[in-house]
């Protein structure tokens, strides 16, 4: 799993990946595996942007934090909570929430993050194979370290 002090180290690009992100020329140089989030806190009511690591599922814009307890952004999320997503250059009005560690959907929605990009799961400490999925120790762990955030789009 990463550690926090070399996430720590990684945070100190957020703002400079969150600029290059919003560069209609440059964008495609990040997009593939990093969107932007930008939302409105809901208790301080601050503005934020930061990049984060996503996977469009088709139905779903999905965001996988590791080292969840040493985030705090994620938590505006933990009952449904409007955010602008910008994704492939591209600005969406989305509807985010936490799933639920252990559920049927958090484990699909890792298994489908994680059989994205073969290294990712290392990140979480998880040897994953697609084939088989989650097992119960690895959700355990996940569960335990990382967060996940669906965001759909807001329906008029």
């Amino acid at each position: 799993m990463i550690r926090s002090r070399t996430l720590s180290s990684i945070d100190y690009m957020n703002p400079a990946l969150a600029w290059l992100l919003h560069i209609p020329v440059l964008h495609w140089l990040a997009s593939p595996g990093l969107a932007t989030i930008s939302l409105r806190g809901r208790r301080s009511g601050k503005f934020f942007r930061f990049p984060v690591g996503y996977h469009d599922q088709r139905d779903a814009v999905v965001v996988l934090i590791s080292d969840a307890k040493g985030r705090q952004w994620w938590r505006n999320f933990q009952s449904p909570w409007p955010a602008t997503l910008r994704v492939r250059g591209r600005s969406r009005e989305m509807i985010g929430d936490v799933l639920e560690p252990g559920s049927p959907e958090f484990a699909s929605r890792v298994g489908g993050f994680f059989a994205r990009v073969a290294f990712i799961p290392r990140m979480f400490g998880v040897e994953f194979d697609p084939a088989v999925g989650l097992s119960r120790e690895q959700m355990k762990t996940l569960g335990e370290t990382a967060a996940v955030v669906r965001f759909r789009g807001v329906r008029s």
